[in-house]
């Protein structure tokens, strides 16, 4: 038994790679009109354990919340809590039951047990390390999706774990959809987070790169909107050799950032979490049938692509006149702290705004990641509904969900990870 004293961080990290066969359906697109046909590059399930908290992240678009919570049921003993979150590729497999498309639940048990073996391999290969902290802005690549005009610069944030010859790990996050690669590519891959990561442990032999998501529900690598993605016509410059030099421009950034990183004072590791009810848009049952007469109606008249999109709309609309209309909704916000480092952990897809509102009250050294322990919707800012679109007034049937989540549910969400500070 290695005994380690209180004031000694430890960390370990591992990678298990996924198989995803041809054939799997896969998630993030309704105008895809077939399964993967092969692997641009591996799925994997990464493990962080620093101390006994567990970082885990998936290649794939969302997890549920049911799945996060039977995973988190078999963690290793001696680990006291985890988080579960997603890359969120839109080019992986649909792990997701009654939503975001065809379930292949066969990948999904594939990548349980992928889960239980990263997380226990990063768990028992825990050593001592120091912690480095580390942040870059003007990448150059996040755009603000829905609104032109606004120009955004978020950083790219990383956290390093050395020991005394080596980099054990790398956290990294940055606020951008991965959408890269459009509705046309039919290769499972993880975007461009597979080149940013090979990039950082290239530039760091031995290490584990983990790459979590921010709060990047308006975020993308250009202007494009999410309406755009309602075809599966190919996208000029959205390609692999695109997705590639966005990863490599990320993963740069993020070493850049790590040149001139702040070595943080040796402290333990503690986690707070917090279950928030939330209320969800409620919807008029007529409002609801006179638009599924009227997707039913375009589903004859336009090409297979735009038509997919409506078929599932009308498909959500007929469950949803058919069966009980739930309008509340729970979700699992944390806050770890490492030292004076925190990361507060959020589920859905946050708005990047709702990163900034955790950022203004907690302060610096602060990481907000976004698709943590089941994603069920976006949560914009309330400012945001006034203006419609996708995120705001559609979204929620591709997730299967009975409405939208209400105004204020992203400020409630974010309030609740502040309060655990104060705790």
């Amino acid at each position: 038994m290695r005994e380690w004293g209180s004031e000694v961080l430890t960390a370990g990290a591992a990678t298990v790679a996924v198989d995803v066969p041809p054939g799997t359906p896969m998630s993030g697109y309704a105008a895809r009109l077939s399964p993967s046909t092969g692997m641009q590059d591996p799925l994997t399930v990464r493990a962080l354990v620093v101390d006994d908290i567990g970082l885990v992240v998936v290649d794939c678009c969302a997890l549920r919340e049911a799945t996060c919570d039977k995973l988190r049921a078999v963690r290793p003993a001696g680990v006291r809590d985890v988080v579960v979150t997603a890359t969120h590729t839109h080019s992986g497999p649909c792990l997701t039951p009654g939503g975001l498309g065809t379930f292949a639940p066969d990948v999904l048990e594939t990548g349980r047990s992928a889960y239980v073996e990263a997380l226990t391999s990063a768990y028992e290969h825990r050593i001592p390390v120091t912690v480095r902290y580390g942040e870059r802005r003007s990448v150059g690549v996040g755009r603000n999706r829905r609104h032109a005009d606004l120009n955004i610069d978020p950083p790219v944030q990383v956290v390093s774990f050395d020991a005394a010859d080596h980099t054990v790990a790398t956290l990294v996050t940055y606020p951008m959809h991965p959408v890269v690669l459009s509705a046309a590519n039919t290769l499972v891959s993880a975007d461009y987070v597979g080149p940013l990561r090979d990039e950082v442990e290239a530039a760091l032999p031995g290490s584990v790169c983990i790459f979590a998501q921010g709060c990047a529900g308006d975020v993308n690598d250009d202007r494009h909107s999410a309406e755009e993605d309602f075809s599966a016509a190919p996208s000029p410059g959205r390609s692999v050799e695109a997705a590639a030099a966005t990863g490599r421009t990320v993963a740069r950034a993020a070493l850049d950032a790590l040149s001139t990183a702040t070595t943080l004072r040796p402290a333990s590791t503690s986690m707070r979490t917090l279950d928030v009810p939330l209320e969800l848009t409620v919807l008029d049952p007529a409002e609801v049938a006179a638009e599924r007469d009227e997707w039913t109606r375009l589903v004859a008249t336009l090409p297979p692509e735009r038509s997919a999109l409506y078929e599932t709309w009308a498909a959500w609309a007929d469950a949803w006149l058919d069966a009980p209309r739930d309008s509340d909704w729970s979700g699992r916000v944390g806050l770890i702290t490492i030292g004076d480092l925190r990361i507060a952990t959020l589920p859905g897809e946050p708005f990047l705004a709702v990163a900034d509102r955790v950022h203004g009250r907690l302060g610096e050294r602060t990481l907000v990641l976004g698709y943590c322990d089941g994603v069920s919707g976006y949560l914009p800012t309330a400012d945001e509904y006034g203006h419609g679109g996708y995120e705001v007034s559609d979204a929620h049937r591709y997730y299967g969900m009975a409405g939208p989540f209400a105004p204020g549910s992203a400020e409630r969400l974010a309030d609740a990870a502040v309060s655990l500070s104060e705790n």
